[in-house]
């Protein structure tokens, strides 16, 4: 498991957070951002440090339920720093659900119970097998099928600024959850060889065939899944010290901004620093390429949420279920049909809310306690089931970190995508132990 001393590193990590907010409120207040911008931030962020801090004694893990979470508050933090004019204030109704959407997460991922597994049913490795082999059979098939709609294979075309855009426009529909459920597979196949399952070579190949499908496709979301879920998987069978998880973290920070450069069309005669400040909405030069990201990839994301809080308040409307369930409504085509209309300024797929939003939409301040604290309970649960050498937690437990790392953006576990790869690693894992080998 991860190596850490506590809480030693507990202390570390909270003076350190704590150096970098002075360096950045001064920072901040030099370029003429307002004093009550830079308060309001700088409590925020001695928040979560705190909580990050506290996070580290109570589970004597760097990562956490906790922890994780701390990241989304971290960015809600900064977004309070309006560096664009596109950025506005929030409302009332914005601030309490947010600080609703965080007590309920955190009060319910601290707290402790007793944990019992649940064992719906168990099969046979052959049977596993046969599923696990069915999901890199169908991607081949609509790998193929996709190329040949595209009329070229992507990865020949990378750095091409419209390869992202034509071959997004022609996957095909229910097909193409094959290629998403690849980010998962480098886990299973690991898991399945350190429990003996599968030999080196066949994980290898089986690696080589996921690793070139999905370089084809400039998607950093199954990226991001597929380091994430493999890096636990990893550190489920090894130990990781904190110098190891800090370099996974840069790894996947420069993976984000290497294909940002790539779909980036350097023709348009200014510099990708310029570009990306003119993207976000800031004409202060003084900002540079990292804020100017943060700005338009995370602190935008929230002045989206309060446009939407404040457009549903004025109608006075309430989902019922049709955003935390939107997988359903995707599987009976209920939108596609007509049946369910998405009114297109509470879309939060198209308008990227953030995760907080959904639960608002769907059922009020009620729906924001009572999904978050769910989610806080599904993390605790899953991360627990982790600790205990349950192999089917790495999963599970990657997603939760997942969803909550891509939270500032939308809604991930309202995705088909994640409910499949539960299924599925029920179906691959589940009822396994961790020094269980074939027989």
């Amino acid at each position: 498991m991860l190596d850490i001393k506590i809480p030693t590193s507990a202390f570390k990590a909270f003076f350190s957070l704590l150096m970098i907010l002075i360096f950045l409120c001064y920072r901040y207040l030099s370029i003429g951002i307002p004093v009550d911008q830079v308060v309001v931030f700088a409590s925020y962020f001695f928040f979560s440090s705190t909580v990050l801090a506290v996070s580290f004694i109570r589970f004597k893990d760097s990562i956490n339920p906790v922890s994780i979470y701390c990241v989304f508050v971290f960015l809600m933090s900064y977004s309070f720093i309006r560096l664009s004019f596109l950025q506005s204030s929030y409302s009332v109704d914005t601030i309490v659900l947010l600080n609703l959407s965080i007590v309920s997460y955190l009060c319910f991922a601290f707290v402790d119970y007793p944990y019992k597994p649940v064992f719906l049913f168990s099969l046979s490795f052959n049977l596993r097998r046969i599923f696990l082999y069915t999901i890199i059979l169908g991607s081949l098939i609509t790998f193929c099928i996709e190329c040949a709609l595209f009329g070229y294979l992507p990865v020949l075309h990378i750095a091409s600024a419209d390869v992202y855009i034509e071959t997004n426009a022609k996957l095909v529909p229910f097909l193409h959850y094959f290629i998403v459920l690849l980010a998962f597979i480098p886990a299973w196949s690991y898991i399945y060889y350190k429990l003996k399952f599968i030999g080196k070579t066949e994980y290898r190949v089986l690696l080589l065939i996921t690793l070139f499908i999905l370089v084809n496709y400039l998607s950093r979301q199954l990226y991001l899944l597929l380091g994430i879920t493999f890096f636990i998987a990893y550190s489920f069978f090894n130990h990781v010290n904190v110098k190891a998880i800090l370099r996974v973290i840069i790894a996947v920070f420069s993976i984000f901004m290497i294909v940002g450069y790539l779909k980036f069309n350097s023709d348009v005669g200014t510099t990708f620093s310029e570009f990306s400040r003119i993207l976000a909405g800031i004409d202060n030069d003084q900002v540079n390429i990292f804020e100017s990201t943060l700005t338009e990839y995370s602190s935008k994301r929230f002045t989206a949420l309060n446009k939407m809080v404040i457009f549903s308040d004025y109608i006075n409307y309430h989902g019922f279920g049709s955003y935390t369930f939107r997988p359903l409504l995707s599987f009976f085509l209920l939108e596609k049909t007509g049946v369910i209309e998405r009114i297109p300024d509470l879309n939060s797929e198209v308008n990227v809310g953030t995760y907080a939003i959904d639960p608002y939409l769907d059922f009020g301040f009620l729906g924001v306690i009572m999904i978050n604290a769910l989610y806080g309970f599904l993390a605790l649960r899953y991360y627990k089931q982790y600790k205990k050498s349950y192999p089917e937690a790495v999963i599970k437990f990657s997603i939760i970190v997942f969803c909550i790392l891509m939270g500032m953006f939308i809604n991930y576990f309202n995705t088909m995508l994640i409910w499949l790869g539960i299924l599925f690693n029920k179906i691959l894992l589940g009822g396994m132990q961790k020094n269980e080998e074939l027989q």
